[in-house]
């Protein structure tokens, strides 16, 4: 556990641990009664303190406010030790789809809306999605000298389940996983194998599924994966819950204590993964939380959308794009109130499920309609993220922006001359990735690309993406300024484009498109 998330967080924590305000489930975690329909409460809510200034510091101010919904051990739930100095990672916040925290956000995130003069409609929409439910986790191997080693663990969502006592059995090296790796592993019959996994784009593993699926076919009864992450970090892992439960029970550690597990193959190991699932319905179920900014035309949309699901502290990864989003939408407000209404409608959606590929956002759209939807502007992860590179096994600033980041835009022949304008210093100054919308974007963005609406996003990761350290310190807002003024370049240009237009010139992408996920929308929505 870093120094700095210690000092952050063990001492609220310890706090609401004596108020049994974590350990039992509070925080907002009466889920047992989903709402029905969206919402859209009569009291109004109270402005922002926060003045409307420049993009960059306004959007930072905001960031700020959601990273303190995050880290209040009040809107926790998911605490499952009283041991905070030898289990802390039994105790990491994250707003988890589905979990007391994850519905928070949804809540304040929807305040935020409903608190800007002009946004109509606002509203919490919920959709039926599994969640997984950690009960406990640990591992344990023999060494030795008698002295058991115990690292830090975090579960591999929806990986699988092992029984309340855990499983037992002999460690195994499955090297990196790869296909030779596999072929020289041997018996894995009642074994628990460790393997490393090497992180892409956005804290996406290569190739750790193949070893797993291996592993369980062949035998195994539980699995380790060290993720290549910054120092000894632990680095949660993302699941596409469409595939169901699979059998292998698993977790990962940081990469230190993986070289230390490989010293200790052919050890006798217990792994425990004690957890459960609960099935899309009255308890498992996400939000979408979003509102509308009229127009003169209410049936073209300009929809900006981000995230406010992710697993830990979630400080580079969701809150740029979670502070950036109330921006835009308070400065376009802004506009409105002084200069009349825009041409068409806008909807900014803050969407659930992202880290379990829920991807509220194409729920989103489907109750918009995607023929009515003009353009998506997505604000992906790692919108402002600080560079790093390791020296001696510890992270060091760069002094630039992360270079794990993409500008992802469709083969629109308005909109990617549009937004490669809007970005060109950023592109230039922050080294900034340019590609296709479609199948090499690892975001969300994909989702409204196979609907065939012109998309636009950045989507990325820092060194921290997905770790407990992930906090406020890995952004700059020398970094955040200029994206969301290019974003806001970006909306201010498409506003003076006919959406029939800017969807003719869609050709391209829509012929490369592919078929969409199939989310469709859980119903009602309320526009304007």
């Amino acid at each position: 556990m870093s120094v700095l998330l210690q000092r952050l967080l063990i001492p609220t924590l310890l706090s609401c641990l004596l108020l049994s305000a974590c350990v039992g489930g509070s925080g907002g975690d009466d889920d047992s009664t989903p709402p029905v329909g969206p919402t859209d409460p009569t009291d109004p809510t109270p402005p922002t303190s926060i003045p409307l200034g420049e993009a960059g510091e306004t959007s930072y101010a905001h960031m700020l406010e959601y990273l303190d919904v995050v880290l209040d051990p009040a809107n926790f739930d998911e605490c499952l030790t009283t041991d905070l100095e030898t289990e802390w990672y039994k105790c990491i916040p994250g707003p988890r789809t589905g979990s007391g925290l994850g519905h928070v956000v949804h809540d304040w995130a929807a305040n935020q809306l409903r608190a800007i003069d002009g946004i109509v409609n606002v509203q919490q929409q919920p959709f039926a999605f599994p969640v997984f439910k950690p009960v406990d986790y640990s591992l344990s191997v023999s060494t030795p000298d008698g002295e058991p080693f115990r690292p830090a663990v975090f579960p591999w969502y929806f990986q699988g389940i092992s029984p309340p006592e855990g499983v037992t059995g002999e460690l195994v090296d499955l090297g990196g996983g790869s296909l030779l790796d596999r072929l020289r592993a041997g018996d894995l019959s009642g074994k628990i194998v460790i393997f490393t996994a090497t992180q892409a784009l956005n804290a996406q593993t290569v190739g750790a599924q193949r070893a797993l699926d291996f592993a369980a076919e062949n035998g195994a009864v539980g699995a380790i994966v060290a993720i290549e992450g910054p120092a000894n970090e632990l680095v949660a892992q993302n699941y596409n819950t469409i595939e169901g439960l699979r059998p292998l029970p698993t977790v990962v550690v940081g990469e230190f204590d993986g070289d230390r597990l490989v010293e200790l193959v052919g050890q006798p190991a217990h792994l425990l993964v004690d957890a459960s699932v609960q099935p899309p319905g009255p308890t498992g179920f996400s939000y979408n939380s979003y509102g509308f900014l009229p127009g003169i035309d209410r049936d073209n949309y300009l929809v900006i959308g981000t995230p406010v699901n992710g697993w830990f502290t979630v400080g580079s990864e969701r809150g740029p794009g979670v502070g950036g989003l109330i921006y835009l939408a308070r400065y376009l407000a802004d506009r409105v109130a002084r200069d009349g209404p825009l041409p068409y409608t806008v909807v900014f959606a803050f969407t659930g499920g992202h880290e379990v590929f829920g991807f509220g956002q194409e729920r989103v759209l489907q109750c918009l309609g995607p023929e009515k939807v003009a353009a998506y502007i997505h604000l992906g992860a790692g919108l402002a993220s600080k560079g790093y590179i390791e020296v001696a096994g510890q992270p060091t600033e760069t002094g630039l922006a992360a270079t794990q980041r993409a500008l992802f835009i469709s083969e629109n022949l308005i909109l990617e001359p549009t937004v490669l304008a809007a970005f060109a210093d950023v592109v230039a100054t922050q080294v900034l990735t340019v590609s296709a919308a479609g199948s090499l974007n690892p975001g969300e963005a994909r989702a409204a690309y196979a609907l065939q609406i012109p998309t636009m996003g950045i989507s990325g990761a820092g060194l921290f993406h997905h770790s407990p350290s992930d906090t406020a310190d890995k952004i700059s807002v020398d970094y955040l300024g200029p994206v969301i003024e290019s974003y806001r370049s970006v909306i201010e240009s498409l506003m003076d484009t006919e959406p029939d237009t800017l969807r003719a010139a869609n050709a391209l992408a829509n012929a490369l498109a592919g078929d969409p996920i199939g989310f469709q929308c859980p119903g009602p929505v309320q526009v304007p």
